[in-house]
Order: structure tokens, then sequence, then C-alpha cells
């Protein structure tokens, strides 16, 4: 029998499903890492109806920067035809953007400057946690995004009323980085273009670099076990799907 496939959308090289996709391979579902975000027309192999389920990663464009990266549009028409066909949907910060717009949400530009590690307040009961608990997580966004319509609001910030959201048990999207594990945050540390988004008063990139290290390893446990608890959601959302029908494999 073949086994649930998941298209994974990446904008960058260094943004990498990481903990996602350790979740999805032990769940039993295969998943391929692809890029469209400079294309303008969509292989007929990328179709989302080739797949079992959809993830959007991040990346340091912007979710409406359509001219300059004709893919997003591309990226936005498969998250409208997953809702359409039922199939699970999954972003993170720049890919929780495109969700959010895909289905109508407003994206505020800039609104927001959340770099490094800091909570985010539960509003409801789920995967992450109870209501009213504080999460740590990874942040790396400037952009805002409001819920669509139909979605309930798992967690905010100050700074950021839609922190993440979910639409039934079929669309999951967090603005923060619960899929960061230690080599990726070494990977993004590498490349000066996310290096220069490290709030530092004092001392050097280098160092700057070393403290948000010495920060994101002081809650990696809570972080990674929220980050299994969601992305194991969205595997079941993939499972349950293919298993009603075979068929749709």
């Amino acid at each position: 029998m073949t086994r649930p496939h998941v298209l994974i959308l990446q904008h960058v090289p260094w943004e990498r499903p990481a903990v996602l996709g350790e979740v999805l391979t032990a769940s039993g579902i295969d998943w391929t890492l692809d890029t469209v975000v400079e294309r303008r027309e969509l292989p007929p192999a990328r179709e989302i109806t080739g797949f079992d389920g959809l993830v959007l990663l991040g990346g340091p464009m912007g979710a409406l920067d359509v001219e300059e990266h004709p893919g997003l549009g591309l990226e936005a028409q498969l998250v409208r035809d997953a809702a359409v066909l039922g199939i699970p949907v999954f972003g993170i910060c720049l890919g929780h953007q495109l969700i959010a717009t895909a289905l109508g949400a407003t994206l505020h530009s800039a609104a927001a400057h959340e770099v490094g590690v800091g909570d985010v307040e539960l509003l409801t009961e789920s995967e992450l946690g109870m209501r009213g608990e504080r999460l740590p997580v990874l942040h790396w966004h400037g952009d805002v995004v409001e819920a669509p319509h139909g979605a309930t609001v798992l967690a905010s910030s100050p700074s950021t009323p839609n922190q993440a959201f979910r639409i039934e048990d079929r669309v999951f999207a967090t603005q923060f980085h619960l899929e960061v594990d230690p080599p990726m945050l070494d990977r993004w540390l590498a490349e000066p273009l996310m290096l220069r988004d490290l709030p530092f008063i004092a001392g050097t990139a280098d160092e700057a670099a070393d403290r948000l290290r010495s920060e994101v390893a002081a809650v990696a446990g809570p972080m990674r076990e929220a980050g299994e608890r969601l992305f194991g959601a969205f595997a079941d959302a993939v499972l349950r799907r293919t298993s009603v029908d075979p068929s749709l494999r």
C-alpha cells in the first residue's frame, strides 16, 4: 500500500522542516521538499491533488510580495485548492501568513519585530498546552497577519494577536518556530540575512548569535514537546484523511 505523501514548500535553503519532518517520518508519512517561490507556473508533478498534505515553511519575503516572488501566488492557490479538497495544511511563519492571506485575512507589514525567544499566551486548550499557560517559543518575524474566517486563534503575544491558529482539524499555522532544532538554528545563524535581524545593544553579531543559542537551549525541551504534539496533530490529519478513503493516495 502506498504511504501518505506530504509536499513541503521551502522558500530559502536554510529553512527546513527539521522537527516537523522527523514527526512526519516517524508517523509513516513520506515527504518531498520543493521550492516554487520563483516559478510562474506549477509543474504538473506538484499539483496538490498528488499529495496528502501541504506544508509551507518560513522565509524572509513578505506573503504578498508576488511581483518579486511570483511563486507565492502559486502557493496561495495551492492553499485554497487544499482547503476545497480537505487536504491538511501546516504553515510556519511566512507559511502561517501565506495560509491566512490566501484564505482572506489581512496582512500588516512591519507591524511587529519579534526576533528571539519569547513567550506566547495560550488562548484555548490545544496540543500547545492549556488555556492561560505561557509557552516559550522562537520568534523571527516582522509582519503580522489576522486570522482567517472560521479559524480558532490558539496563541497570542502583545504585538502579535494571532500567533497560531487552526481551522477544524485540517489547517494548522504558527507564526513562531517550533520546528527549529540546534543544527537548524546554527544554519540560520550562519546566514548574514538572518544574523542582521538579531537584536543586540552591545557586542558583536557573533556574541548576539551565541546569546540566542543559549536562550534557545534553555527552552528547547518545552519547545520540542509542543512542536511534536502539534506536528503530530497534523500528521494524524494526513493519516486520517487517507485512511477514510485509500483512493485519495
